[in-house]
């Protein structure tokens, strides 16, 4: 607990910095806000000086996200800044000491989903076949591969997102990441027509038993350096296995590629 700060109301994440000395962030913070005019969560805040994850707390009432989100930052170094309305702050101030979150704890939560979902290009899924498992961008690095991330680094999140490789919902908006990789630049548009990857569908909770998955209040899940495909993986997805489309959008083909993994696996 030490490492988190409640702030006042008055406090926003475009202005210096009132807990630090100098009045500036840097690597050593960030920040949870609960705002209820957030339709559901994001870290996509412009102009923010620090790197900060919005929630709305009606989807948050259990306080599963902040705790995640304090103790995965807190295990990276960094004092979190935690403004909620007074209301909710009581609340969920207790419900952090009464219940601590432990990244990778190995524990299967009761709204944990079974089968999550990494999206990937068909070019890079030759390459993911022959490692035999997914790496992170910064473990790529480390084994000498150019990796040029769609990530939202100018938007401070931190470096060590990179050393992560990051699990979705079935429903979630991996192919509007592809679509990114695909055009240079983030795409949130999901009737974009696109040429579409492979979907990798894992075990979840056989992920989460064996100590793999990690949660940071932002991402269902997510795996340091490297996720084997065996036996993690339950299937693989490609456009080639679905019914012919003249155009694809990352709409249509999560709907197509989802419906086959539950009609076959």
């Amino acid at each position: 607990m030490d490492k988190i700060i409640w702030a006042d109301e008055a406090w926003t994440p475009f202005t210096d910095n009132p807990y630090s000395r100098d009045g500036n962030y840097g690597a050593e913070w960030s920040a949870f806000i609960y705002d209820e005019t957030q339709s559901f969560y994001s870290n996509v805040i412009p102009g923010t000086r620090v790197y900060v994850l919005s929630v709305n707390p009606h989807i948050d009432r259990d306080g599963a996200r902040l705790r995640d989100f304090t103790a995965y930052e807190n295990a990276h170094g960094r004092t979190v800044i935690v403004k909620a309305p007074a209301a909710e702050r009581d609340r969920m101030l207790t419900q952090i000491q009464q219940s601590p979150a432990v990244p990778g704890s190995g524990r299967i939560r009761e709204h944990d989903p079974h089968y999550l979902v990494h999206s990937t290009t068909a070019e890079a899924w030759t390459d993911i076949q022959q490692a035999g498992a997914l790496l992170s961008p910064e473990e790529l690095r480390r084994r000498g591969r150019n990796v040029h991330e769609i990530g939202l680094k100018t938007l401070l999140e931190p470096a060590d997102y990179s050393d992560y490789v990051m699990l979705d919902v079935m429903g979630g908006c991996g192919e509007i990441v592809v679509n990114s990789r695909q055009l240079g630049y983030v795409c949130t548009d999901p009737d974009r027509p696109y040429t579409p990857g492979v979907r990798l569908y894992f075990d979840a909770h056989r992920l989460i038993a064996d100590g793999l998955a990690v949660r940071d209040g932002l991402h269902v899940l997510k795996v340091k350096e490297s996720l084997p495909l065996h036996p993690y993986m339950l299937t693989s997805v490609s456009a080639d296995l679905l019914p012919e489309q003249t155009v694809w959008t990352p709409t249509t083909y999560t709907e197509a590629a989802n419906n086959y993994f539950l009609e076959h696996v």
